[in-house]
C-alpha cells in the first residue's frame, strides 16, 4: 500500500489518508479518478471497512470499481459497492421487500398524455414532462392551486394505479423513506462522490443523510466546472454547504497533468473572471511547450474549412483532435466539410445533419434526376404539401410513373387548386432539371432543387439540413450518383484517427491533443438563455480539454465572446 501512497503528489496524499469528512477541489486533469480509486484500497485494506463509491453514470461507476479492485484486490469485492446515485437508491427501496416497477420513456409520456387530457391543462407533453421533472428536482410538490400542482399530483397519482415510479422518483423516495426512518442508509464506513459539484439538492441530501448516520464521506468536484445549472446543479453553493454543515475539510487538488501552460493560464484568466468560487492556484504539470491561436474568418465554412485541415494534420501524426462547439447545429458546417474533404470524423454528440430526412430527399430527388432512380416522387410531393389522400388519387389514376397533366385534369381528380400547382410546378423543374443534367450542368440542377426544397422547409432544422447538404454536394465533383455514394460512406464513427464533433457540454471529462472552438462569439456563448458566469464555466472547462494546441476561432457574424478577451486573446 505504501508505494500507491508514494505515487500520489502531496495533496492527493492528504485526500487520500484524510479519515474525516473531506471536500476534495480538483481542478481539470487533476488525477481526481486516481485519487479517489488510491483512496478506496487504503481503506478496503482493513477488513471492517465497508466503502460506497457514486458517480453519475454507469460507465463510470464501472470503471471506478474496476480501477478500485484492481489496486485493492478481488477479496475487497464484498465491500465495495460502485453505483449510480439512482442504483443505488433504488437497490434501498427493495430493502424491505419488492421493489416497484420502473416507467419506461414511453409509459411516462403516455402518463402525461392522458393527465393532460383529464385535467385540461393546455400544455404541449414536453412542456408538462419538463414541468414535472423540475417538481421532482426538490422534495416539495409545486404550490397548491398551479397548473404544475395539479400535473404534479394528477401524474404521480396515475403512476401509483400502474404500479410505477419513475426514474426520479428513485432518489426522492429513498431521501424521503431514510428521513421518516423507514428505509436505512447504507452500512458504509465511508462513502466517496464524484463530480460533486453537479449534484442537485436530493442527491445532496442522500450523501448527508448517509453523512448524518456515521458514515465518513468524501467528495470530490470542482465548483469552476459546474456546467449543468439548468439539471439544478449546486456548484459552489453545494460545496460550500457540505464544508460548513459537517465541518468537512478542504483540498485543492491544482496540480494540473493535461495541459501545457499556456493553455491553462489563458483558462485561469477567464475563469477568475466569476466571483463565487472556491479559490485555487493552477499548476500545469506538464510544464510550458504548448499554444493557444485565435482567428476570425469570414464565415463558418470558411472557419470549419480551416478547422478541418488544422486538425486534420495533427491526426496524420498519430494524435487526437476535436472540433468543439455551443451547440451541435453549429457543428453542421464541420460535418459538411469533412465529408467533402473525405476526413473521418466522429460526431459524438446530437444527429448528424446528413441522418435528416430533408438531406435524404434532397438525394433521393438528385438520383431520380440522373436517371438512377425510378421511384420516390410520391416523398417529394408529400415534402411540397400533398396530403395522403391526394396521393392515393395520383398513384391510382396516375400508376406509380407520374406526368405532367392540365391542372383542369389534376381538379377533377380531386386534388385542391394549391396542390395540383404544385404537382405541375414539380413536374415542370423536374423536366428542365433532367435536361440540364444530361447537359452536365449539375451545379445548376443543385441550385434549383435546393431552391425548390428550401420554399417548402417548415423549420429551421429543415433549412439547415438542406442548407448543409447542398453544401456538402456542391463541394464535390461528378455525376450526383457518385457525390452521393461518398456522402453515404460511412466515416462518421468512433475512431483513434477520426476527428471528434461535440459540444462543449458533452466534452466534459475528455481531452485531446488538439481542440478548436469555433464560433467563439457574443450571443453564441454566452448564451443569453443561460447565466454568465455559467457560460464562462462551460467556456472553461472547452479550453482545458486541450493538451498541447488550443485553437479558438469565430466567423465575424458576431463580435467576438467576451471570454476570448478575458484570456487577452483578442
Amino acid at each position: 500500500m505504501q508505494q500507491l501512497i508514494d505515487e500520489l503528489n502531496p495533496s492527493q496524499r492528504e485526500v487520500a489518508l484524510l479519515r474525516r469528512h473531506c471536500v476534495a477541489v480538483a481542478v481539470p486533469g487533476a488525477g481526481k479518478t486516481k485519487t479517489i480509486a488510491t483512496k478506496a484500497a487504503l481503506l478496503l485494506a482493513n477488513e471492517n471497512a465497508r466503502v460506497g463509491a457514486v458517480t453519475f453514470s454507469k460507465d463510470a461507476a464501472v470503471e471506478l470499481r474496476d480501477r478500485i479492485l484492481a489496486l485493492a484486490g478481488p477479496g475487497a469485492k464484498k465491500r465495495l459497492l460502485a453505483g449510480t446515485f439512482h442504483s443505488l437508491a433504488f437497490k434501498q427501496l427493495g430493502s424491505g421487500g419488492k421493489r416497484p416497477g420502473i416507467a419506461s420513456d414511453g409509459d411516462r409520456l403516455a402518463l402525461v398524455a392522458q393527465v393532460l387530457d383529464e385535467t385540461g391543462v393546455e400544455w404541449r407533453v414536453d412542456d408538462a414532462v419538463a414541468a414535472i421533472e423540475r417538481a421532482k428536482t426538490g422534495m416539495d410538490a409545486p404550490p397548491a392551486g398551479t397548473p404544475e400542482a395539479l400535473l404534479f399530483e394528477a401524474y404521480q397519482d396515475a403512476l401509483a394505479r400502474n404500479g410505477k415510479i419513475d426514474f426520479q422518483d428513485m432518489l426522492r423516495l429513498a431521501v424521503a423513506g431514510m428521513q421518516r426512518g423507514t428505509i436505512k442508509p447504507y452500512p458504509f464506513t465511508e462513502l466517496l462522490v464524484d463530480e460533486f459539484q453537479d449534484t442537485d439538492s436530493i442527491q445532496s441530501k442522500w450523501i448527508a443523510l448517509h453523512a448524518e448516520g456515521g458514515t465518513v464521506v468524501t467528495v470530490v468536484g470542482d465548483d469552476d466546472q459546474c456546467i449543468y445549472g439548468f439539471r439544478e446543479a449546486l456548484g459552489f453553493r453545494g460545496m460550500e454547504t457540505f464544508i460548513r454543515e459537517f465541518d468537512a475539510t478542504p483540498v485543492v487538488l491544482g496540480q494540473n497533468y493535461r495541459c501545457r501552460s499556456e493553455i491553462l493560464a489563458a483558462a485561469d484568466k477567464v475563469i477568475q473572471c466569476n466571483r463565487n468560487r472556491i479559490p485555487k492556484e493552477l499548476v500545469a504539470a506538464r510544464g510550458p511547450g504548448g499554444s493557444v491561436l485565435f482567428q476570425r474568418f469570414d464565415d463558418e465554412y470558411a472557419e470549419a474549412v480551416a478547422a478541418v485541415e488544422t486538425l486534420a494534420a495533427v491526426l496524420r501524426i498519430g494524435q487526437t483532435a476535436a472540433v468543439l462547439a455551443r451547440t451541435n447545429r453549429i457543428l453542421d458546417p464541420v460535418e459538411a466539410v469533412c465529408r467533402s474533404h473525405g476526413v473521418r470524423y466522429y460526431r459524438a454528440s446530437g444527429r448528424s445533419i446528413l441522418d435528416r430526412p430533408e438531406g435524404a430527399l434532397m438525394g433521393n430527388l438528385l438520383e431520380l434526376i440522373q436517371k438512377s432512380k425510378s421511384e420516390g416522387l410520391d416523398a417529394l410531393l408529400g415534402f411540397a404539401g400533398l396530403g395522403g389522400y391526394e396521393l392515393r388519387l395520383l398513384h391510382t389514376k396516375l400508376g406509380p410513373t407520374l406526368e405532367q397533366k392540365q391542372k383542369k385534369d389534376l381538379t377533377d381528380m380531386g386534388l385542391s387548386d394549391i396542390s395540383a400547382d404544385r404537382y405541375r410546378e414539380l413536374l415542370k423543374r423536374f423536366l428542365e432539371w433532367r435536361s440540364l443534367c444530361d447537359r452536365q450542368l449539375y451545379a445548376l440542377v443543385l441550385d434549383g432543387v435546393n431552391e425548390w426544397m428550401m420554399q417548402f422547409a417548415r423549420s429551421d432544422a429543415a433549412k439547415r439540413s438542406i442548407r448543409t447538404t447542398y453544401d456538402v454536394l456542391s463541394r464535390l465533383s461528378g455525376p450526383f450518383s457518385e457525390r452521393l455514394e461518398f456522402l453515404r460512406r460511412d466515416n462518421n464513427e468512433p475512431a483513434e484517427d477520426a476527428l471528434v464533433l461535440t459540444t462543449m457540454h458533452s466534452a466534459k471529462g475528455l481531452e485531446w491533443s488538439s481542440v478548436q472552438i469555433i464560433r467563439a462569439e457574443e450571443t453564441v456563448i454566452p448564451d443569453e438563455k443561460s447565466t454568465e458566469s455559467e457560460e464562462r464555466r462551460l467556456f472553461y472547462v472547452a479550453m482545458t480539454r486541450a493538451r498541447d494546441q488550443l485553437h479558438i476561432s469565430t466567423a465575424r457574424k458576431n463580435p467576438t465572446s467576451r471570454f476570448v478577451q478575458e484570456a487577452d486573446l483578442a
